[in-house]
């Protein structure tokens, strides 16, 4: 066999192995094309249950239900702990026992107070007295006398009614900007919103019976312009300011609406410190504006607090609704 023989052989077995190869190929698509049409013939049609719309509909149904009972739970539970505490100050002793007592939540539930109810005590002097002794052997402002101590509950909190002091007048002031909270704040004491900022974004209300001073007329402390202040310089001597802020958080709400005392002892914060205050107590009422929860919190900073001024607290802290005929408080925006 010469070269041109052999390598006209080597063509003639490369063109046989590649029809051959071609018609393998061919095969196994021609057994992939009757596969394919097999299985979709084979595979069966599977139409929806007849009633599958129904079964959906029945869940949905029953979702709703579940959680309308739990909203009902829930509110029921709200509404008890609310009637159990608007029943405490009818339950406390008379004019003879201490300041401070239970909360009467029911108007700070959000429902409307009945027709005809008070609103707060019989008219009389308009301010506390502008001084109050300390307690025997007491030097320290920080150190009230023992007098103006509330009794105190297992949970910190005062557990007695107030005295039924006379407070003066009182006007009910409405905090727009705190989801129309209404107080009754007594005719001769001085009021305002701070509206938030960028770099203070909560709105806070402000109480004082004495007269209430903003910036730029506050002194600076720390490097820091104080927002709002007292024109006096600090509190004096039988006095409070008092801040109003709304904390939106309905598990604090549920704590809150469980206690059996309306105000509370707490530490001196250190705005109450500037303000040169002897003692701070705390008070957190329950409304439901839009369908949720929420604490209205009054911190109340005071000096040297006769029995007269723990009464004007706790009436005015006692007064928190959202219901009712009301002027607006001042607002002002400062920082």
């Amino acid at each position: 066999m010469t070269e041109r023989d052999f390598a006209a052989w080597e063509r003639e077995a490369a063109l046989d192995r590649e029809t051959a190869l071609d018609r393998a190929v061919a095969d196994d698509h021609e057994v992939m094309d009757e596969l394919r049409v097999l299985l979709q013939l084979a595979a069966p049609h599977l139409s929806a249950p007849a009633d599958r719309m129904d079964r959906v509909l029945a869940r949905a149904a029953l979702a709703r239900r579940r959680r309308r009972r739990a909203a009902l739970a829930a509110g029921l539970a709200v509404g008890l702990t609310a009637a159990v505490l608007a029943a405490a100050p009818a339950l406390a002793p008379g004019p003879t026992g201490t300041v401070l007592g239970p909360a009467a939540s029911g108007p700070a539930l959000g429902a409307m107070p009945a027709a005809g109810a008070p609103s707060g005590a019989p008219a009389g002097s308009p301010e506390a007295s502008a001084s109050a002794s300390p307690g025997p052997g007491s030097g320290d402002p920080r150190s009230p006398s023992p007098a103006e101590s509330p009794s105190v509950g297992a949970d910190g909190g005062s557990t007695d009614g107030p005295t039924g002091d006379a407070i003066g007048p009182l006007r009910p002031t409405r905090f727009t900007l705190l989801d129309g909270v209404i107080i009754d704040v007594p005719d001769a004491w001085s009021e305002l919103t701070l509206l938030g900022t960028a770099g203070r974004p909560e709105s806070v209300g402000y109480l004082a019976s004495q007269s209430i001073a903003r910036e730029p007329g506050c002194p600076i402390r720390n490097g820091v312009q104080q927002p709002v202040c007292l024109a006096a310089g600090g509190l004096l001597d039988n006095s409070m300011i008092v801040s109003v802020r709304v904390l939106r958080d309905e598990k604090l709400a549920t704590e809150a609406a469980g206690r059996s005392a309306l105000l509370r002892d707490t530490e001196l914060d250190k705005d109450c410190a500037i303000h040169g205050g002897s003692r701070q107590l705390v008070a957190q009422q329950v409304v439901i504006p839009n369908g949720k929860a929420e604490v209205v919190e009054l911190s109340a900073c005071l000096r040297r607090p006769a029995q007269e001024t723990l009464s004007t607290l706790y009436r005015l802290t006692a007064s928190v609704r959202l219901f009712g005929t009301a002027t607006n408080s001042q607002i002002t925006s400062t920082g």
